[in-house]
């Protein structure tokens, strides 16, 4: 039996996990990532009155994959060298992974003459960082250089000709005071059961505490109308949405639900210039754990109590599996973003405890082995299959059904599960990253 009182004494750092896990960024957050580390480098030089010549990026091969085919705001433009190079000319640190915010076409001029001059270099990392990006860019006179680590925005340290002018390991430069909650900690401090009674019981959905669940419910939604109202990438959500005018698709929550979380990806993979609020560093993440969920409240008109413990719950539950499973990984967030948003579904339909942990094992004996081939158009598709599964898994869960212990890696105890999916993606990562990135590369 769990201890409220000691929910009650968790909910500070609860909601600061909630807070420093979910953030607003434009654009896929890898070549976000790129840009906003080669700003951080640019920034330093343009300060000597220095003029760049060069730019240098090393980057681990979890930050090139993603950053490899996804769109870039306001431009056709994709790949990690035009991600740097229009940080280093064009990008304002300040602005941190909305970095790209108001770059035009005709901004990317430069970066792109700097490419075709061969002056921008692209590397793989031999750091053992799973997230690692370093760029060095070199000027006439001078050179800086920025590493990210960890974290998207976590700047490890800076050099101004060789010498380090900033070092921390815990978080960014110019960042806020607190040190940012480790995931380490994280997978310590919460399991699914806190998580459901934090949200259900202590969750003040009429102050601050879901301040950037609103923020979410904003942005998320905008860029789903955009990728509704528009042609982006693949277009999932608007075929979806003529299909479902067409008669073609029954069952209108689940069909809307996942039309309009897959519009607003079609249109962030293409690079609209719409910022969201990502989870876990991952802007998809963060559209697959709110949309869906916001949709299934709006079509059954919830009150925004439910609407908003619902969202929590999602959120955390992604933030909690995404602790011990990495921020970036060999296997499809989307997986992990899904479960959250059939844990907020079933929250929806008035699922307790025991009906979310099922969604979970259900999720895991399902859609476990999806792997990550990179940031792209497609990921609107794999988005697409989650949710469908996701769905599919609360609604069984509701029902009473859920994959058996006896099934794979699937255990009667849903923190055994979870930690099992963990375990294959932490052990597996490297090599199929080495197998996926090669014949990305190759092709």
């Amino acid at each position: 039996m769990i201890n409220d009182q000691n929910i009650s004494e968790k909910k500070p750092k609860i909601l600061r996990i909630l807070r420093e896990n979910m953030y607003v960024a434009t654009g896929c957050t890898e070549p976000a990532a790129v840009s906003y580390c080669a700003s951080v480098a640019a920034n330093e030089i343009k300060k000597l009155g220095d003029e760049i010549q060069s730019i240098d990026v090393i980057a681990s091969k979890n930050i090139l994959k993603n950053a490899m085919s996804a769109g870039l705001p306001n431009t056709t433009k994709v790949g990690v060298n035009y991600a740097a190079g229009i940080g280093a000319t064009h990008g304002d640190p300040k602005n941190v992974l909305n970095v790209n915010n108001d770059v035009k076409e005709e901004d990317y001029a430069i970066a792109e003459q700097m490419i075709n001059d061969g002056k921008i270099k692209v590397s793989i990392s031999k750091e053992p960082n799973l997230l690692y990006i370093k760029v060095t860019v070199k000027g006439k006179s001078h050179e800086a250089s920025c590493t990210i680590a960890d974290a998207h925005i976590n700047v490890v340290e800076i050099t101004v000709d060789n010498k380090v002018t900033f070092k921390n390991e815990n978080k960014s430069a110019g960042d806020k005071k607190e040190e940012h909650i480790p995931a380490s900690e994280i997978a310590e401090l919460l399991s699914v059961e806190d998580i459901v009674v934090f949200c259900d019981k202590y969750l003040d959905v009429e102050h601050d505490d879901i301040a950037i669940l609103k923020k979410a419910e904003e942005l998320n939604m905008a860029i789903s109308e955009e990728g509704l109202n528009n042609n982006y990438g693949l277009s999932i959500g608007k075929n979806i949405n003529a299909m479902l005018e067409a008669g073609d698709m029954h069952n209108v929550n689940r069909t809307r639900a996942i039309m309009r979380t897959t519009a607003a990806a079609d249109a962030r993979m293409a690079g609209a210039p719409f910022p969201v609020v990502a989870n876990s560093g991952s802007g998809n993440q963060g559209i697959t754990l709110s949309v869906p969920v916001i949709s299934y409240a709006k079509d059954m008109d919830l009150p925004n109590e439910i609407k908003y413990k619902a969202l929590a719950i999602s959120n955390l539950i992604s933030i909690y599996i995404k602790s011990k499973f990495g921020t970036l990984s060999a296997f499809c967030g989307a997986m992990i973003a899904s479960i959250g948003a059939g844990c907020g579904i079933c929250y929806l339909y008035g699922g307790d405890y025991n009906d979310i942990a099922a969604v979970i094992h259900n999720m895991v004996g399902s859609l476990s082995g999806m792997i990550c081939d990179g940031a792209k158009p497609d990921c609107a598709l794999k988005i697409y299959s989650g949710l469908e599964t996701a769905i599919f898994s609360s609604r069984l869960a509701m029902k009473g059904k859920r994959v058996s212990k006896d099934d794979g890696i699937v255990c009667e105890d849903v923190e055994k599960t979870i930690d099992n999916v963990a375990e294959v993606s932490v052990k597996c990562s490297s090599e199929v990253d080495d197998i996926v990135l090669g014949m990305m590369i190759n092709k």
